[in-house]
């Protein structure tokens, strides 16, 4: 590290101490610490000119100055020498900012150094324990019943976190065998089980139930709708028709059937027709791997007929918190493959995901490395100009059978560990365990507890201020404080009318938003005029999936750009009001700022979630086959004119977003935090109430419990260290 931090800073390195690690716990991003990596003695006099720079150096407690940047490098070295920093990822990071700055010495450094592997599930759990023994000290020393039961309930929200794992990829794929090799018995895609058709929720549990939900009238109307666009899909519904009593299994409301495990193969396998009617199925299992409270989805085959199983996929998809695609490494990457890791690689909030190479053992290990190549090759040349996002996607390589002849007993150790199994499996918890969503929740914890810490800590500071001042002050004096206290109340009900004022004065921006969709309209039927256009005028070949690649990316821009519109719109609103809420009411800030960027995060995702509906498949379809007729140019403009216009029209944004109520969920997180702050307030009263009478108590000992008090708050800093240093 010496001679990499000599050739990076020549002249100026400092003497320092190259095992110095950060002195508290540090909340940087992998793209903040390569940043750090990334200045030099060529360079360091540009960074240190940047705002944002001197933000990340005020996030480690550092000045901008060449000590503390090579202070801060070292500490990030022997983070990522820890294990507490992804290899991989930081290289990633470092070669993006080689536009900037020259990171090849440092790049390298990082390729070759040796790196202590780290448990992330242990590591995450012992973050976690350390925040609960916390949590439970401060149960011990808060005054407050409500304090105790705000502490109690933290502890068992986070104690239940949940990670959900979908598995994806085409028929025949290998999915069933490589759940099987990772729960480490034959559960799926055997007689009790069986290869399904449907969407299954595998959760962990003793019941060794299956719930089946069945399609609504009007998700089944929609398949009815696409079966038009199908002669395939047409003739199995047409057959289906014929065989069963439809209103048997679709109803208006949705039909919930639980049934034992056994029945399962009655209902859902993929010769079954009656899965058809099948929605999704939930599955409980007593299996090792499941007590992680980690749920695995199976998904459908990508080349799944009915494209509603296939949206109802992706909608999972944005919900989970880990993605594994499978793919037969003797088949390579098949068309449906490519489309599928294209959109994800595109339109994913999911910072990485796994690409796995099934039935492993049929390759040498010269032909995986091929089709590892190939397959990252393919996806660059699809994703021209944005290559980078390749970097999203790791490749392992798995031989499902050889573990699983294992865990019967069928062949040596020494075979299991080449089938990759162990790898998979240590990549996997090590993923979900270090995270967003783990990141996420240790923060909110540490922040709910800190909020908690700092409510005890003002109670016992109070006290020791009546203490002090009481052993002298009468009686009208002790009142008087009571009463200056009792204001807050008073203020609480202004706060109210505020809130309730405030957000009634809200306009929703609807009709901006609905011009923007019909802009977007007439720019995606221009866009398939001037192509073809192009190929008449160039007497070039029609290829629909070009069409189709066409109408994706540019109603993906421009649905991307809507987005953008009506987050910022409803954010910044949302924004302004509580910061004008907070400033007001000083006192209800901390109140406000606990769980406001969970809420916002909570309402992007909603706003996300308007156009992730059948109706763009739909028109997907029908303007591909419009596209394929050979009618001339002013007749197929009308056309698209008139079903685009239609589609974007009939997709009613203005409605979907009154439905979303933003304004009236806002008005609910606010007042849900003023109830909370009024709890607590009317308990902090009836404690001092019963403070002052016991002050006139002739044998009330001040000294005492001063004193007492002194330790208690001696112990909460204690402890509000201890927070600030948990990982």
């Amino acid at each position: 590290m010496q001679n990499l931090l000599q050739q990076l800073w020549q002249n100026k390195l400092q003497f320092l101490d190259f095992n110095s690690i950060f002195d508290n716990s540090i909340q940087l991003d992998l793209s903040e610490f390569a940043i750090i990596l990334s200045v030099d003695e060529t360079n360091y006099e540009r960074y240190f000119l940047l705002k944002e720079f001197a933000n990340i150096m005020k996030k480690i407690a550092l000045r901008v100055d060449i000590f503390s940047i090579q202070y801060a490098q070292i500490c990030t070295l022997n983070l990522l020498q820890k294990g507490f920093l992804n290899q991989r990822d930081l290289l990633i990071a470092l070669r993006i900012l080689e536009r900037i700055a020259n990171n090849d010495l440092i790049i390298k450094f990082i390729e070759n150094v040796k790196l202590e592997e780290k448990d992330k599930k242990i590591l995450f759990e012992t973050s976690f324990n350390e925040l609960d023994t916390i949590n439970l000290k401060l149960q011990s020393l808060a005054l407050s019943q409500v304090s105790k039961e705000n502490l109690q309930k933290a502890l068992e929200k986070f104690k239940n976190l949940e990670f959900s794992v979908a598995v994806t990829g085409v028929m025949n794929a290998g999915k069933s065998s490589l759940l099987n090799a990772l729960l480490k018995e034959e559960y799926l895609g055997v007689s009790n089980i069986p290869e399904t058709a449907n969407l299954s929720v595998l959760k962990y549990g003793k019941s060794k139930k299956a719930k089946l939900y069945f399609w609504n009238e009007k998700e089944w109307e929609n398949i009815l709708s696409n079966s038009k666009f199908s002669t395939e899909l047409e003739g199995f519904v047409r057959e289906l028709s014929s065989k069963y009593n439809i209103a048997d299994f679709i109803q208006k409301e949705s039909i919930v059937k639980e049934i034992s495990q056994e029945k399962l193969k009655e209902f859902s396998s993929a010769k079954n027709q009656i899965s058809a009617f099948i929605k999704k199925i939930e599955l409980e299992a007593d299996l090792e791997f499941l007590q992680n409270n980690i749920s695995i989805v199976d998904t459908p085959g990508l080349d799944d007929v009915v494209v509603q199983r296939e949206l109802l996929t992706k909608a999972y998809l944005k919900q989970s918190d880990f993605l594994i695609h499978l793919m037969n490494a003797s088949q390579s990457l098949t068309q449906k493959d490519m489309e599928f890791l294209v959109s994800c690689l595109l339109n994913s909030r999911l910072g990485k995901f796994l690409v796995v190479l099934t039935k492993a053992d049929l390759l040498n290990e010269e032909d995986l490395k091929e089709v590892i190549t190939y397959t990252k090759n393919s996806l660059k040349e699809r994703l021209k100009g944005e290559e980078m996002l390749i970097e999203k996607i790791d490749f392992l390589c798995v031989s499902a059978k050889k573990a699983n002849d294992f865990y019967k007993n069928l062949v040596s150790k020494e075979e299991f560990k080449q089938s990759g199994m162990e790898e998979f499996e240590r990549y996997l918890l090590n993923a979900l365990y270090s995270g967003e969503k783990s990141k996420t929740t240790l923060n909110a914890y540490k922040k709910e507890l800190n909020l908690e810490l700092m409510q005890i800590l003002s109670e016992y500071e109070m006290q020791n201020k009546f203490f002090k001042e009481s052993s002298h002050a009468t009686q009208d004096e002790n009142m008087q404080f009571l009463t200056e206290f009792k204001k807050q109340e008073k203020e609480l009900l202004n706060a109210k009318d505020d809130i309730e004022n405030s957000i009634s004065k809200l306009r929703n921006s609807q009709n901006d938003i609905n011009q923007l969709v019909l802009l977007l309209a007439k720019k995606l039927k221009e866009r398939l005029i001037d192509e073809l256009k192009y190929l008449n005028s160039n007497a070039k070949k029609f290829d629909l999936n070009r069409i189709l690649n066409i109408i994706d990316i540019t109603t993906r821009d421009g649905i991307n750009d809507i987005l953008r519109e009506v987050k910022f719109e409803n954010l910044k609103k949302i924004d302004d009001i509580k910061k004008n809420l907070s400033l007001k009411y000083n006192f209800l800030q901390a109140e406000f700022d606990n769980g406001f960027e969970d809420f916002k995060e909570g309402i992007s995702k909603t706003i996300e979630d308007i156009f992730a509906t059948d109706q763009f498949v739909f028109l997907k379809i029908e303007l591909g086959q419009i596209m394929q007729e050979k009618s001339d140019i002013f007749t197929m403009e009308k056309q698209l004119d008139e079903l685009i216009i239609k589609a974007f029209r009939r997709f009613e944004l203005d409605k979907i977003l009154e439905d979303l109520n933003i304004n009236g969920n806002f008005l609910n997180f606010l007042n849900e935090k003023l109830i909370h702050f009024e709890k607590n307030v009317r308990e902090k009263l009836n404690n001092l109430t019963n403070l002052l009478q016991n002050l006139e108590k002739e044998q009330f000992d001040f000294t005492q419990n001063y004193e007492t008090n002194l330790e208690k708050i001696a112990e909460l800093k204690e402890l509000q260290k201890d927070l600030l240093n948990a990982n």
